[in-house]
């Protein structure tokens, strides 16, 4: 063989390992590709309208979502579910927030949507809960420019008792050790005759953290469940908020 032939054939072996290279190459940078488009975004971003909205929509400003339950049920478990109210929305039951970091917004800065909370009768018929965002697994909950509006219980044939006639609430017995709460710039509304909480947390830790809000007035003793009017918060093991006197 002469030396010519033996240096094409060098060559073309060279080529074709180089081929064989660039396609393996170009697969694994698909797949790597592939790999990461396909890990879930941790923020995500939803409009929400009960009015408007179908739970199937994507959740944009023209094709809101009906349900908080859905945006939340769209956001990974550890990550943040932005939602932006464009209409008043009541909560018919407990919207459960499960390891993640919800925040709820009016989608016009300054105008504060309703959330209006109600009482309903649970599944056993012994008891009625006030409807609320249960906290399990590490959850926290923010709210801004929303009014929470409580509704009187005055005629339910079964009194609302206990922990569950509160607006934020864990288990007594699971739940999560932590409960994280923040309102900016909320209207909290609530009957003379409200007997809960805004907080409704029997045995965990407690944070609670207020910013330009509103409270009826003699509202002691229903800002923490268990905590009597008066208390001053820093005499509290397991309550840290910036309210002086609870």
């Amino acid at each position: 063989m002469s030396l010519e032939s033996t240096i094409a054939d060098l060559v073309t072996k060279t080529t074709n390992l180089l081929d064989y290279f660039n396609n393996k190459k170009a697969g694994i940078d698909s797949a790597v590709a592939a790999a990461i488009a396909a890990v879930p975004a941790n923020l995500k971003v939803f409009y929400v309208n009960q009015l408007t909205g179908v739970d199937t929509n994507v959740g944009s400003t023209s094709a809101p979502l009906k349900t908080l339950d859905r945006a939340l049920y769209n956001t990974p478990v550890g990550g943040v579910c932005r939602v932006y109210l464009q209409d008043d929305y009541t909560m018919l039951s407990n919207i459960n927030v499960d390891g993640r970091f919800l925040t709820v917004f009016s989608d016009v800065t300054g105008v504060r949507r309703k959330l209006n909370t109600t009482y309903y009768v649970a599944a056993d018929g012994t008891a009625n809960y006030l409807s609320g965002f249960p906290v399990m697994n590490g959850g926290q909950i923010m709210f801004q420019d929303v009014t929470i509006n409580i509704p009187s219980s005055v005629g339910l044939a079964i009194p609302p008792v206990g922990f569950t006639n509160s607006v934020f609430k864990t288990t007594s017995n699971g739940g999560t050790p932590l409960v994280a709460v923040k309102l900016t710039q909320c209207e909290v509304i609530a009957p003379g005759d409200f007997s809960g909480a805004v907080m409704g947390i029997p045995n965990s830790a407690v944070i609670f953290e207020v910013l330009a809000v509103t409270f009826p007035a003699n509202f002691g003793g229903r800002y923490v469940y268990g905590v009597a009017a008066g208390t001053a918060a820093n005499t509290l093991s397991n309550v840290l908020t910036n309210l002086s006197t609870l």
